[in-house]
């Protein structure tokens, strides 16, 4: 028995070269080479009869070889065998490409199951390059077959040998993760019997206990790590706000709060106010809000003594942020600063020094928010505009900025979307009574033509919930 680290490269049949290209698909030990899961399975049980194959589909048959097998080498680099093979109710007409040993292998007289793809036509059947067992042997034929994701380099045949090879030298080193009392609750096979069926199954049934148990895991452990992400930000510190009077913040709105708005930002304000720190998103159709609402807890944090940085997915969507907000904020006493790529040497080294010293209370950028010389006094809030166009390393690296700061992120969904979303949302509100939050807007407040400038044209619908973990 071989242990689960052993490098991929001393697996019986790989060998130095295979193990680069093994490599490309994530397999370099043993461990990884059994887990390589297959994507899809191909039913080679039932074999047909010639003349029922079908031109364009898989199919099994059983034939016997009737001619001799005859090698052409048509130019340099390309070789073909060709043989013609018969049952009892038609011929079929097979072709292999470079592998030129198959001349030796096949007999006249002897029998073979042959799988492939059925092409020519009804009246002259043919095949190209079919995997096929002596008849009675089931390798390749006569059960259920892996279907692998592959790369240059590896093929199928190539990852059933390895794979094979490894189970056999490792498969009862696998520790088996979920407890017996766990397995006999809920009707679960163990672990050797799910790898060993979820790459080579028995049959039907067996497949489906695999992958019954293998999903089974993956959710048991994927809740097991969302309880301690839960617990761990309910143990988590951060920097607590002392409530604040918001009325100069929305006397200096040219428009008045809806009530989606209103307990959105009630929502926030409430969060910042806690010992844990905030992890909300909010969420919304274009137009409905948001950045007002994200605003508010950007205003809630400068006048706690915190600082907050706003990040945006391009230069045109920061620089939209900013002469929007900061005329807004700038007027109640929040200093604001822009920072992108785009921006000049000398003007960056000077933000870069005023954040530091706790100058700036908000900066406003693209991905530049993330330099690593980039640091902050006091960072209390992060905001994240279309927060799924950043990846979870880079949120993380603008939150790391900070000692444990508030996140809000903010997502704007389509059309296309809007429906999904809702019922989405619903799920949350049921699952999670206490952070209900906003409910949907369903009739646009209308304001006149100062709603506009303030980005607050035609609301309709924004939430606010806790972001999950």
């Amino acid at each position: 028995m071989a242990e689960l680290n052993t490098d991929v490269r001393f697996v019986r049949g790989v060998g130095e070269a295979r193990a680069k290209s093994l490599a490309k698909l994530g397999i370099t030990d043993l461990k990884s080479l059994i887990s390589y899961f297959p994507r899809a399975y191909e039913d080679r049980r039932e074999s047909r009869r010639i003349a029922e194959l079908q031109v364009g589909e898989r199919a099994c048959v059983t034939a016997m070889v009737a001619s001799e097998p005859k090698l052409s080498r048509i130019r340099k680099g390309l070789e073909l065998v060709k043989l013609r093979v018969v049952d009892e109710s038609a011929a079929l007409e097979l072709t292999y490409f470079n592998q030129s040993y198959l001349k030796n292998t096949f007999h006249v007289g002897e029998s073979y199951t042959f799988y492939g793809t059925v092409e020519g036509t009804l009246l002259r059947r043919t095949m190209t390059n079919p995997a096929f067992d002596r008849e009675g042997l089931h390798a390749v034929t006569g059960c259920i077959v892996p279907v692998y994701p592959l790369t240059a380099g590896v093929g199928q045949s190539l990852l059933h040998r390895a794979i094979r090879q490894g189970l056999d030298e490792g498969a009862d080193r696998l520790p088996d993760l979920l407890p017996a009392e766990l397995r006999r609750q809920h009707g679960l096979c163990d672990v050797r019997y799910a790898y060993e069926n979820i790459h080579f199954p028995a049959d039907d049934a067996a497949l489906a206990a695999a992958r019954r148990r293998l999903a089974f895991e993956e959710l048991y452990f994927l809740t097991l790590g969302l309880r301690l992400l839960r617990a761990r930000r309910t143990t988590v510190k951060g920097k607590t706000c002392a409530a604040v009077d918001m009325t100069p913040f929305f006397g200096a709105l040219p428009f008045s709060l809806t009530g989606a708005q209103a307990r959105a930002v009630d929502d926030i304000l409430r969060d910042m106010t806690a010992e844990r720190p905030m992890n909300r998103l909010v969420q919304g159709d274009v137009g409905s809000g948001k950045t007002m609402v994200a605003a508010a807890g950007i205003y809630f944090a400068a006048k706690n003594g915190l600082q907050a940085a706003l990040m945006a997915p391009t230069e045109i969507l920061a620089e939209q942020h900013y002469h929007t907000l900061a005329p807004l904020l700038e007027k109640l006493g929040v200093r604001c600063a822009l920072l992108t790529a785009s921006t000049k040497a000398k003007t960056r080294r000077s933000i870069l020094e005023q954040l530091a010293a706790g100058e700036i209370d908000l900066a406003i950028g693209t991905h530049a928010l993330l330099s690593p010389d980039i640091s902050y006094q006091s960072l209390g809030l992060v905001v994240t505009d279309e927060q799924h166009r950043f990846g979870v390393n880079q949120r993380a690296a603008l939150g790391a900025k900070g000692d444990n700061p508030c996140t809000c992120s903010m997502y704007a969904r389509s059309a296309v979307r809007q429906g999904r979303d809702a019922a989405r949302a619903r799920h949350v509100r049921d699952a999670h009574p206490a952070h209900a939050g906003a409910d949907d807007l369903r009739r646009p407040r209308r304001f006149g033509d100062r709603r506009a400038a303030a980005g607050a044209a035609e609301h309709r619908d924004l939430r606010c919930a806790v972001e999950l973990p």
